[in-house]
């Protein structure tokens, strides 16, 4: 069977970035805690917890002498405010297009506009978001949503960086026309962006895609969505281990693209194992 991986798989800039930070911080000793989940990947998660980082859900339960690493979606000043005034060492791996969205948001804020974020509401990297607008950001995902908003003279728009431009495009159409001012501004991230767009290239290419990525990761959700949109055949799976050779029955061509969390080992795991399959289950 052949297998192609679609360019752009896999880390991008600010994972890569994020994963940087913590080995450095962690080879510098000391006990180090991270602040949720460095990044949404289970495998490149349970490494670093094998290694001593622990992932805490809050800062009451880090001593003043640990160190605290920031996820790479971000949180809230008053989070970064209260650590400086615990003492703590801060390593901040904030995902810079993720910080670029805080400060467009807080700069809106300050400005007199009223916020709508286009995202998921309960997405680590939404929430730190809307805390930097004082948490009085209105955040909505769909077109139906935004047509259902109050009329809003000054409005500012930004966008939960992973989502498809696609899906933004769409909803921004609506938002224009419940505001008399409307400012957007384009916080999506380009790896992202490039990512699906060569996985959507290979959708139409091939019979059938494999997307590899955490199950929290909406990079990953994203991914596989826009790909369904060109090929309805499309697997969503963290690990090789989820493969099953019924899945594959009959299909001679299978296109593999990856979240921007998911390492270069996991992809590889998947592509040999696709590749192995028993021949009796890959040709009809």
């Amino acid at each position: 069977m052949e297998v192609i991986v679609a360019d752009n798989a896999g880390f991008c800039f600010g994972v890569k970035r994020a994963i940087k930070m913590a080995n450095d911080t962690m080879d510098g000793g000391g006990n180090v805690r991270s602040l949720g989940s460095l990044i949404h990947n289970p495998q490149v998660v349970s490494s670093f917890r094998s290694r001593g980082l622990e992932v805490v859900a809050d800062l009451d339960s880090i001593d003043p002498e640990d160190t605290v690493i920031i996820r790479s979606h971000g949180v809230g000043p008053e989070l970064k405010n209260k650590a400086t005034s615990l003492g703590l060492k801060v390593v901040d791996t904030t995902c810079p297009f993720v910080t670029k969205a805080q400060q467009y948001a807080a700069k809106l804020i300050s400005d007199g506009y009223k916020v709508v974020m286009i995202g998921d509401k309960n997405h680590p990297e939404v929430i730190g978001v809307v805390a930097h607008t004082q948490n009085q950001a209105i955040v909505l995902d769909t077109v139906e949503e935004a047509e259902k908003l109050r009329f809003i003279p000054r409005m500012g728009v930004v966008f939960q960086t992973t989502h498809a431009i696609g899906h933004v495009q769409e909803v921004v159409g609506a938002l224009l026309k419940r505001g008399k001012e409307v400012r957007v501004f384009n916080t999506l991230c380009g790896a992202t962006t490039s990512m699906q767009k060569t996985a959507i290239e290979l959708s139409g290419e091939v019979e059938a895609m494999v997307i590899v990525g955490g199950r929290q990761s909406a990079n990953t959700a994203q991914l596989a969505e826009v790909c369904r949109k060109v090929n309805p055949r499309v697997l969503q799976i963290e690990s090789a281990e989820e493969l099953h050779d019924d899945w594959f029955h009959g299909l001679s061509r299978v296109g593999v693209s990856a979240g921007a969390s998911t390492p270069d080992e996991v992809i590889a795991e998947v592509v040999e194992r696709i590749t192995n399959m028993e021949p009796s289950a890959a040709s009809a």
